[in-house]
């Protein structure tokens, strides 16, 4: 039965197909060795000229990553190539497939270029306080598609790095020193110089307000029924603005309060003109 079976299997031209083959797997071992090498030198290269240029490491991981995938891909449609397989139809395959991926990613791929700008540019880094719109954060991690954020009442936020790109971001970090602007109305009656002393001394020997510039208070406005005062001082803690600027707005209610100058609420005064009309209703009803 044995010999059946090598009978229908024709050994030798079995043998002699292989033998002819070694030459091609001898071929591939070679491909592959030189395209490892190839990739080695190619990362070794990118990052000591990433390092040089003083790229972010996490641009530049980045980088090296996708310098790897590119000398795999062009090694594996070598490789395909000298095992006798038609790599045009394939090349052309992957680039359909390609297309369509991109086009049902078109979020996700502008949250990686997104992520890699953001990651060379550098407008902020792990440990910043930042802001964007309404949010103020701390930057918790910057990841190749989002950037995960940590707000004052210590809630994760995530946010892709696309709405990032596009958005004005204020980096505190960066320049910490910053401007504390304090709204405070007081009525037209009362003396504004007063006032304005009345205000800087609630402030005086306070470590955390920076002698220079020196705080002032401004007339901001005329309003319906006050006159719109601001106390304008320095902080070298940007993560102080807002429980320095609560604190001084209740400090300076007092003190007003102690001083006798008032702090209005909106009112309205209504003027009657004098007409016979009126006149003839004042007199009926002063009869009743």
């Amino acid at each position: 039965m044995f010999d059946q079976l090598v009978q229908k299997l024709n050994v030798s031209a079995i043998m002699t197909k292989l033998v002819a083959y070694v030459p091609n797997l001898i071929a591939i071992v070679i491909l592959a060795c030189i395209f490892w090498i190839i990739l080695k030198l190619t990362k070794r290269m990118l990052s000591t000229a990433m390092r040089r240029i003083k790229v972010p490491e996490e641009a530049s991981d980045i980088v090296v990553r996708f310098s790897g995938y590119f000398v795999g891909i062009i090694a594996m449609l070598t490789i395909a190539s000298q095992l006798g397989i038609k790599i045009t139809s394939l090349i052309a395959g992957l680039g359909i497939a390609g297309l369509a991926i991109s086009f049902a990613a078109q979020d996700t791929v502008g949250n990686v270029i997104s992520g890699i700008t953001l990651l060379i540019d550098r407008p902020f880094k792990k440990g910043d306080w930042i802001s964007f719109g309404d949010l103020h954060a701390l930057v918790t991690e910057v990841k190749l598609r989002t950037t995960v954020l940590t707000s004052f009442d210590n809630e994760t936020i995530v946010v892709p790095n696309k709405i990032l790109a596009q958005e004005r971001i204020r980096n505190f970090t960066l320049t910490p020193r910053i401007r504390v602007k304090i709204p405070i109305g007081i009525a037209y009656k009362e003396n504004i110089q007063a006032a304005r002393e009345v205000i800087l001394t609630t402030i005086k020997d306070d470590q955390r307000i920076l002698a220079t510039p020196a705080p002032i208070v401004i007339v901001a406005g005329l309003g319906d029924s006050s006159i719109n005062l601001q106390l304008r001082f320095w902080t070298q803690d940007p993560l102080m603005q807002y429980s320095l600027k609560w604190e001084y707005t209740e400090l300076c209610k007092r003190a007003l309060d102690d001083a006798g100058i008032e702090i209005p609420f909106p009112h309205s005064q209504i003027f009657l003109e004098r007409s016979s009309g009126l006149m003839e209703l004042t007199k009926s009803l002063s009869k009743t």
